[in-house]
């Protein structure tokens, strides 16, 4: 049978996903509406030619190069595609196809987009038309790209600004929308965090001090006044922590100055973005009515504040914060770098969270959402890493002296192993489809600003907020994929390990890293160990080994 091919193409560069991305989904649906809609195609058998993730700029691709097959074996009646810049992105070539090889052999080249169908031009050549359409199409992404960087680039300089919503402390002007001035109510709470921090000089203290006072965080506050938008930082909530004090202490918004091009995009099409150093940042200052003063926010951002010890404003000298600190003995003390087995697996019992790691003369760590939160559940105490180690090794003593039921365990632990792969690809599914998702809404706001229906500004702020979600997502899906290849097959086994470690008395930092998931810190009277390898039915002994210090 007669075929009518339908060429789909979606190059690396235009950053496509995993699986067939939006773009192709899209294509397809422009391509089957077209023939659907034109009784003429109705006896002609559809088949489809497709280029996931190739370049245009040669057509050393699968899709194309079955289709050139089909096209030489005079099997095919004609080829369509959304654009010329589908079909490919070197119009030399391109044009070659279009006007020589395809009138030769007789075969009708339709491009949707652009209204070129070759029947138009049968005993003509398109020639010049179809050539100089073909380079402009090539050229056209980047030029309207390029257009919009500039657009955005020059209002912002001007003072505009162009997020979706203003940030804490601030709202959108009424009567321009690219204005931001003062939200009393917030900019009050933004004002505490910096004279809280000027005076404790200690973020956990003043995010203790704002959950105590019952201070709506930025993202309640955004949720009581209504704001209907997706907050970039997770588990971010109902209360202060050092992050969100951090983040409003380093934002210079607040000293009436706006900061962008922090990122930029890797190439011409592609979402991806890389961050740029400080000293490549646009900085427009008096843009807007400041909150903080800027004596005050160069104060707390300064390099030795909070650090050796704690300034404290105490007075105004002709209007500027003059400053005075006080130091002890112990807080001269530089923090130490020195690695440890256990960093990064010691957690909090009861909040699930991180410890921190403090490296002074003794090393220990602490629940740092205890002195922001003073929940009940988190752990109160500052635990020495000395004891922990000491706990650890002897948990896998312990473990050790269970090694005649190797067997058992070694099945347990290639059970739970094929669950996480499971758990992990569930997840990295997931994440793929929120991806694609987000990249079918950014494809439909496309379409509706080349039509008209939304403005530039629009249209950039909607795409920047969608890109930050795929990005998010995209790292997670990352870290998904890392922890795949990290995992060990299933003939592996860490419990040959535990061999001859019976009076074990010195822990490697690849042996913990191995055989421990997490170490659990209630007090110093119960830490819980929790090995990769599980035996549900295992009394708690042997489920975690659990030790007094």
């Amino acid at each position: 049978m007669i075929i009518l091919a339908l060429y789909l193409r979606l190059s690396k560069e235009d950053g496509d996903m995993v699986d067939e991305s939006n773009s192709i989904t899209n294509q397809r649906y422009i391509l089957r509406r077209f023939v659907e809609q034109r009784p003429e195609f109705s006896g002609y058998d559809i088949k489809e030619y497709v280029d996931d993730g190739f370049s245009g700029k040669n057509f050393e691709r699968p899709g194309i190069q079955d289709l050139l097959e089909d096209v030489k074996s005079g099997r095919v009646y004609g080829i369509i595609v959304k654009d010329f810049s589908r079909f490919g992105r070197n119009h030399i070539e391109v044009g070659n196809y279009i006007e020589k090889i395809f009138p030769l052999l007789d075969i009708r080249f339709i491009a949707v987009n652009n209204s070129f169908d070759s029947k138009d031009y049968i005993g003509t050549t398109p020639d010049m038309d179809v050539a100089f359409e073909n380079l402009m199409y090539d050229y056209f992404s980047e030029e309207n790209s390029v257009k919009i960087k500039n657009d955005l680039m020059g209002r912002r300089m001007r003072g505009n600004y162009l997020a979706t919503f203003a940030a804490f402390g601030y709202k959108k002007s009424s009567s321009d929308h690219n204005r931001i001035v003062i939200d009393e109510e917030a900019a009050a709470i933004v004002h505490m965090v910096f004279e809280k921090y000027a005076e404790y000089g200690v973020k956990a203290e003043v995010a203790r001090y704002l959950n105590n006072q019952g201070i709506p965080t930025p993202q309640v506050y955004a949720m009581k006044k209504g704001y209907d938008y997706q907050w970039k930082y997770r588990g971010e909530k109902k209360l202060w922590n050092g992050s969100i004090i951090g983040r409003i202490l380093r934002n210079e918004l607040y000293i009436g100055n706006t900061v962008f091009h922090k990122k930029e995009t890797v190439e011409v099409g592609s979402r991806k973005t890389k961050c740029l150093p400080k000293d490549e940042w646009k900085v427009c200052e008096g843009t807007h009515e400041p909150i903080i003063s800027k004596e005050l926010f160069e104060l707390v951002n300064s390099k030795d504040f909070g650090k050796q010890g704690t300034p404290k404003l105490i007075e105004k000298e002709d209007g500027v914060l003059l400053d005075k600190t006080v130091y002890c003995e112990g807080e001269r003390r530089r923090r130490g770098s020195k690695d440890s087995p256990i960093k990064g697996l010691v957690k909090c019992g009861g909040c699930r969270h991180n410890m921190q790691r403090r490296s002074r003369l003794n090393v220990s760590y602490y629940c740092r959402y205890y002195y922001e939160v003073k929940s009940k559940e988190c752990c109160p105490e500052n635990i020495k890493e000395a004891e922990l180690l000491d706990v650890v090794l002897s948990a896998i003593r312990h473990q050790a002296m269970l090694a005649g039921e190797a067997d058992k365990l070694q099945e347990l632990y290639r059970g739970q192993l094929r669950d996480r792969i499971k758990t992990n690809q569930e997840k990295k599914k997931h994440l793929q489809e929120k991806i694609q998702e987000l990249t079918d809404k950014n494809f439909s706001l496309y379409e509706c600003y080349t039509k008209g229906e939304i403005k530039v500004d629009k249209f950039m702020q909607q795409k920047e907020s969608n890109n930050k979600l795929i990005e998010t997502y995209k790292t997670e899906l990352q870290t998904c994929q890392s922890e795949e290849t990290e995992l060990p097959d299933e003939k592996s086994c860490p419990l040959n390990l535990f061999q001859g470690k019976e009076n074990l008395t010195d822990l490697t930092k690849e042996l913990v890293r191995l055989l421990i998931d997490a170490i659990y810190v209630y007090n110093s009277n119960r830490i819980e160990i929790v090995f990769k390898f599980q035996d549900e039915n295992f009394v708690s002994d042997r489920k975690h080994s659990e030790a007094v210090v």
